[in-house]
């Protein structure tokens, strides 16, 4: 599909942001598998009911802007799906193991971020009808709560190492 329009980038990301957000409920049960503490495992597995959520939410923009609710890849999706099967699988040390599985939860989210965000530039550009803008602003609010919280186990970790 050529990207000729604003609306063309935006319905192209909108179903990005929709693979993403699928792929994310099998990554976060992957990542709560893969942790070895009970706090990463309920950073992980509290983000579960959000994702959804924000699935929801992302079907219903697809209703009202009349588009088929369909996902499209991304490379960067998956090169981040393989990183966390290659983490998984290589880490044998607890302390590291959470430290890698928070690690890969921050980049997901910061990568979920941007994605909102171009979606938001688009949409209040392109005048998209209500629910859209206030939709994505939830997804995202949500993801920011998310980076945050995985950011202050970092950084809690890094201060008890000091």
């Amino acid at each position: 599909m050529a990207i000729e329009t604003k609306r063309d980038m935006f319905d192209r990301d909108l179903r990005k942001l929709y693979h993403a957000e699928v792929e994310i409920l099998d990554l976060h049960s992957d990542l709560s598998a893969a942790a070895t503490s009970r706090e990463v495992v309920e950073l992980f597995g509290g983000h579960e009911g959000d994702t959804v959520e924000q699935i929801d939410r992302i079907e219903e923009i697809f209703e009202v802007l009349d588009l088929e609710p369909r996902e499209e890849g991304s490379s960067i999706m998956e090169g981040l799906i393989a990183e966390k099967d290659e983490s998984v699988s290589a880490v044998t040390d607890d302390i590291l193991q959470d430290i890698d599985v928070v690690s890969i939860g921050l980049i997901n989210e910061r990568l979920e971020i941007t994605l909102l965000d171009r979606l938001l530039l688009l949409a209040e550009e392109l005048d998209l009808p209500d629910p859209t803008i206030p939709h994505l602003e939830a997804n995202r609010a949500e993801a920011q709560a998310a980076l945050e919280r995985m950011q202050q186990f970092l950084n809690q970790r890094r201060e008890s190492e000091e």
